[in-house]
């Protein structure tokens, strides 16, 4: 029988690591929502990698996915979790739920860290006095016309605002909520943020009118920030900045912006800055020498003996 090639024996080792499916222990019985802690050390390490890239993905692909779109992030992130830890685990309807209840979880978190943002930028004030309220109402008007709070320098009057997507505010929360620290979803999963996608930059966009319209009425109210009251928004920013971005592509104008969002932010979480691997490469004078030697009969272990 002719022998096994290695390619072959690859090839096993993957159809078996495939045909093998483990099974989530659950040590912890308990009513309400299903928790990660609840498993075995495997399976709360399996799901660690499954969450952390479905939060990426989901923030550079589909930050407010219909159920196709959330099924197939699902998909993808299992795909690369079972990759990352070589366990093939299988996905019961309650792990499931833990990684996709992530998206509700991603966006309140964007909306809570960008909330005190929005009300010291803007000047809104709590008060019940009349002024401040009618202040306050004033205050939200002007931010959401024509995406004004998008631009550097805003006005209510169109042709003087300038720097669009160039307003503090933006970087702040991409700080914020993806460089905070080196150990961050920006820089773990570089390969999804660099530079910042679009459907990221269009959540940020859309959490900030969340921000601003709390304050419409001229008392904060919370509004939710969910699929359910922000997707239609949330879809007229992505065509926005599609459209920006055609009409500017000659000038490469929001490609060198979202890759700015990506160096400050990298910077601000005191992560390394990336660099390319050091290629390994011998010059043209070690070569000159290491024949000179040769020829000469001087080489390095006949200097030894």
């Amino acid at each position: 029988m002719a022998p096994t090639s290695k390619r072959h024996r690859e090839s096993s080792k993957e159809d078996i690591l495939e045909a093998t499916v483990v099974k989530a222990q659950k040590l912890v019985e308990h009513e309400g929502r299903p928790r990660t802690r609840d498993y075995d050390d495997m399976t709360q390490e399996f799901m660690a990698a499954v969450i952390g890239e479905y939060r990426a993905r989901l923030c550079a692909e589909a930050p407010m996915p219909d159920h196709v779109a959330e099924t197939s992030l699902l998909d993808a992130s299992w795909v690369q979790a079972c990759k990352a830890t070589g366990v093939n685990l299988y996905r019961s309807p309650q792990l499931a739920k833990i990684v996709t209840s992530r998206g509700s979880q991603v966006r309140g978190q964007l909306k809570t860290k960008l909330r005190p943002l929005v009300e010291a930028i803007f000047g809104f004030h709590s008060s019940q006095s009349k002024s401040a309220i009618k202040k306050n109402r004033s205050l939200a008007e002007g931010p959401k016309d024509g995406s004004n709070f998008a631009f550097k320098h805003m006005s209510a009057d169109e042709n003087e605002r300038r720097g669009f997507l160039k307003a503090p505010l933006i970087q702040k929360i991409i700080n914020t909520m993806w460089f905070a620290n080196k150990h961050d979803d920006g820089i773990r999963f570089h390969k999804y943020f660099m530079p910042i996608p679009y459907p990221a930059l269009a959540l940020v966009l859309t959490a900030i009118e969340c921000c601003i319209d709390e304050w419409s009425t001229g008392t904060r109210t919370d509004i939710p920030f969910t699929i359910q009251e922000y997707r239609t928004t949330y879809d007229s920013h992505p065509k926005c900045l599609q459209a920006f971005a055609e009409a500017m592509k000659t000038y490469d104008v929001l490609p060198s912006i979202c890759r700015r969002l990506y160096e400050v932010g990298r910077i601000h979480s005191g992560a390394a800055p990336l660099t390319a691997p050091t290629e390994v490469t011998v010059s043209a004078q070690i070569i000159a020498t290491a024949i000179k030697e040769h020829e000469e009969g001087s080489t390095t272990e006949d200097e030894s003996d």
